[in-house]
This record gives structure tokens, sequence and C-alpha cells, in this order.
């Protein structure tokens, strides 16, 4: 199969922007202007350091090589899919063009897009497996989706059920520690979610005692 990016934008907020627009778009203002096609990775980190000589090394190359990728290795026809954590909802697409800059969009965070051509149906999170969800978890604004959890993405997206990813050793390059808030929210979310109703009783009641007086 086709492989299946994740693109999240300003951790999520950009969802709504991407399908209005029929994009999916990443920042690094200071190399969007710069990242065409065949450009390459050290042209960027060297880009990169000579905008911002006081960043951090992990930085600049995390920065330059996700520009790179979403400039040279995503492919038009690879699978998108980005979230959006306030409804808990994917959108999956595919890439319909090439990067380009677009100077208007940079205070959005969305300087350098490429066209998209989303369905029309979105995906609720606790539609998949938790493997899946762990493997589609990262923070990181741009990385390959694991095969096994974009097969179960695609399957679920047509109601049918697939292998899922629980199985599976997906590692994903990251700080282990970055936006570790996030991601701890969004695991309490899908734990919540799982309650019957007499353990969200004991929840509510564990909860409430320790704002009673506060408010």
């Amino acid at each position: 199969m086709e492989r299946m990016w994740m693109v999240r934008g300003d951790g999520g907020t950009l969802y709504d922007a991407f399908r209005e627009r029929g994009v999916v778009a990443v920042g690094w203002n200071q190399l969007a202007a710069h990242a065409k096609a065949g450009v390459g990775r050290k042209q960027l980190i060297d880009l990169y350091l000579a905008a911002e000589p006081q960043a951090k090394h992990g930085t600049v190359v995390s920065g330059a090589s996700q520009v790179w990728r979403f400039v040279n290795d995503i492919r038009d026809g690879d699978w998108v899919i980005t979230y959006s954590p306030p409804n808990r909802l994917y959108s999956i697409g595919r890439i319909a063009g090439p990067a380009t800059h677009h100077a208007d969009w940079a205070e959005q965070g969305m300087s350098l897009a490429r066209d998209v051509q989303w369905g029309a149906q979105e995906l609720p999170r606790d539609r998949l497996g938790t493997g899946t969800k762990n493997s589609l978890g990262s923070t990181l604004t741009l990385f390959e989706v694991p095969r096994v959890a974009a097969a179960e993405v695609l399957a679920a997206l047509q109601g049918h059920p697939a292998p899922t990813a629980d199985d599976e050793a997906a590692e994903i390059v990251a700080d282990p520690l970055a936006d570790i808030d996030s991601q701890a929210v969004e695991r309490i979310k899908d734990r919540v979610k799982e309650l019957d109703w007499d353990d969200m009783q004991q929840l509510v009641a564990g909860v409430l005692p320790r704002y009673h007086g506060r408010f």
C-alpha cells in the first residue's frame, strides 16, 4: 500500500484550516522560501543555522529534516492524516501537489503547504485500537505512519475490521519528553472513554471531593 503521513500543524489547531483550504502545511518560516523539490537536507540545516545561530543543534536538525521530508519524501498520491485533539477526530486524504511557499500564511504556521484531496468522512479516534492510537500519538509535526497502523486507519474509515498495531513495535524517532503534557491528556481521554458506568461513578466520586469548596 502507499505510504501514509501524519501532518499536525501547531499541535492540531490547524485541523479546520487544513480541511477548509484543501492542504496540509508546516511552518519553519526561515526555511519555507528555500524549500523546493530537490533541496538538500544539509542545505536546509545550514539555512536554519544562518537564520537562528543560537538554536540548539537537535532543534535545527529535527526542523530541517521534517521540512526536507515534507518537500522531497512525501509523494503525490501518498495518504495523509491529521488530527483534531478537541474533537478527537482524524481526517484522511491524498497528497495532490508539490510543496509551495505561502508567505501570506506564515503567521498561521502554514508557510509551506501541499494540496490535499480530503475525504468527506472523518474518523473518530475511539474506533482505533490502542496500538494504532499510540502510533499516531507522537506530537512531531510530521512523521510516516507505520504500515500496520495505516492499514487499520483505512479499514476503520470503511467500517471494516483490520489487524491492529497493538503488537507492532513501531518506533518514531522523537524526544520521549517532548509535549508530554499533550500526550498524557490524550491517553487520559482514551482511558476515560473506556470506563463503564460504575467505573465512571467511582471516578467522579473520587474527583469531586478534591474540588469541594473551591467554587
